[in-house]
């Protein structure tokens, strides 16, 4: 069964819990969250995982804990994922003869740059609610098992890492992973509760 158009947050929850303003109009919306749950959702939980998720929620047959992962982790990430999504349809329109940036009676559009440095912004949010949502579900694995039990004929597997702006180091995690890994000279430090504690692979 296709769960294609199954929404995991309305317009109005994101109209109430961020700024975007009331007046906007839903149709701007509602594309953008179908595109934050495709390309950010199921690249964090995995297309097994996600598509449960979906069926799930549409069904009412969510677990306790399934719901407590959405309402306290999945919903947050969405509402500001969306948002960050949106924002280029709410700057600029398509329309029949050209792309158009517009001006209100309240009001000009913002100048490129304050424009880009509010989508950061946004991006920031999302990206601090993910991690949350990452470290939530492998925190509580016999909660979630689909997660874990992943295969390649499942579609794309869940992610195993966050934040991919800005210098990456080798091996591309946020705690090192191994207590004994380092390079002379510069200070490290390994979390004895992280997933790669113990991988001596490095």
């Amino acid at each position: 069964m296709s769960t294609y158009g199954i929404i995991l947050v309305s317009s109005a929850k994101i109209k109430a819990f961020t700024e975007v303003n009331e007046n906007l109009d839903e149709a701007l919306l509602l594309p953008n969250i179908q595109i934050a749950q495709d390309l950010g959702l199921q690249n964090l939980l995995g297309t097994k995982f996600y598509d449960h998720l979906k069926t799930a929620a549409s069904g009412n047959t969510l677990t306790s804990a399934e719901r407590t992962l959405m309402n306290d982790y999945v919903s947050p990430y969405l509402l500001w994922r969306a948002v960050y999504e949106a924002m280029p349809a709410i700057y600029m329109r398509m329309m029949n003869k050209s792309v158009i940036i517009g001006n209100t009676e309240q009001g000009n559009a913002a100048p490129r740059g304050d424009f880009q440095y509010l989508r950061n912004v946004h991006q920031s949010r999302y990206e601090f609610y993910s991690q949350r949502l990452m470290d939530y579900i492998k925190n509580n694995p016999g909660d979630f098992p689909l997660y874990f039990q992943w295969t390649t004929t499942d579609g794309m597997p869940p992610s195993k890492e966050n934040y991919f702006q800005g210098i990456q180091f080798h091996p591309g995690r946020r705690k090192l992973p191994n207590p004994n890994y380092y390079i002379p000279g510069l200070p490290n430090y390994a979390d004895p509760s992280g997933d790669y504690c113990c991988d001596d692979s490095y």
